[in-house]
């Protein structure tokens, strides 16, 4: 049921053009979290992700956005035309691609390696789409671990950005991906070893022998998985005849962009 609340879930934003059903459907997101008992606190590390990731946005829609004389001009910045719908579409982007995000740290934050075999073996995905799969996930998981681990060595060692400017921090998170990297392709190293060393393969007569599912013994799939399944399918459903029939969720319909246009003009 986690498994298909992310992949459907995932998909509402691309379908929403108004900003605001996609802030409260991370707000949902959100209460959904607080409900399972996650540390909210966790959140405090994507919030340089979210700020740097809106701002490579709204610099490409806007600076780099190009001229068109069609739109509403709103001020010119070192000679470069700022017009309200590149702006407009920023804002519109950056609140679909937050939701999906913020989904995504929900999954990986309520579930475990475990879940997703279990998911995946009993739609009998087959066995090495699920393992690739599976360690896909763990190395996010180990990511987040790696991430702390540095910034402890940091602070070890007397580095402290108490106080620094947001720039200098961002420019900090940047500087994380060369010793993260390295980790990971030690990581993936020792996976390598640990799969050999226990006669795992994927290809010849080896990856060809039917494995037992001794995991799925432990669990099933009862009644409440059968009707949340099912609401979050009929959303989806709702969804798409509101979005593609009525154009619901439009952004001519959006009262966000109208209030903001308002404030503008």
């Amino acid at each position: 049921m986690k498994l298909f609340f992310l992949l459907i879930v995932s998909l509402f934003p691309l379908f929403i053009a108004a900003p605001e059903w996609n802030l409260l459907l991370m707000f949902i997101v959100f209460v959904l979290m607080w409900m399972s008992k996650v540390d909210m606190k966790i959140l405090r590390i994507y919030v340089p992700v979210a700020i740097s990731m809106g701002s490579i946005i709204l610099l490409s829609y806007t600076i780099l956005g190009g001229y068109h004389p069609e739109y509403i001009l709103l001020f010119k910045f070192l000679g470069i035309p700022i017009y309200w719908e590149r702006i407009r579409d920023a804002i519109v982007v950056y609140c679909r691609i937050l939701p999906m995000i913020i989904i995504m740290v929900s999954f990986l934050s309520t579930s475990r390696e475990r879940d997703v075999i279990v998911a995946m073996r009993s739609i009998k995905v087959p066995f090495v789409v699920t393992y690739i799969f599976a360690m896909a996930l763990r190395s996010s998981g180990m990511v987040l671990e790696d991430f702390q681990i540095v910034r402890q060595a940091e602070k070890a060692r007397g580095f402290d950005t108490t106080g620094k400017s947001i720039p200098y921090k961002l420019r900090q998170y940047v500087m994380y991906m060369i010793p993260l990297f390295a980790l990971s392709l030690r990581r993936s190293e020792e996976f390598t070893n640990a799969l050999i060393a226990r006669g795992y393969a994927f290809t010849g007569e080896e990856a060809r022998i039917k494995r037992a599912d001794f995991v799925l013994t432990h669990y099933s799939f009862k009644i409440y998985d059968i009707i949340l399944t099912a609401i979050i399918g009929i959303s989806f459903v709702v969804l798409m005849v509101l979005q593609l029939g009525f154009g619901y969720f439009d952004l001519d319909r959006s009262i966000l962009i109208s209030i903001l246009k308002n404030a503008i003009f």
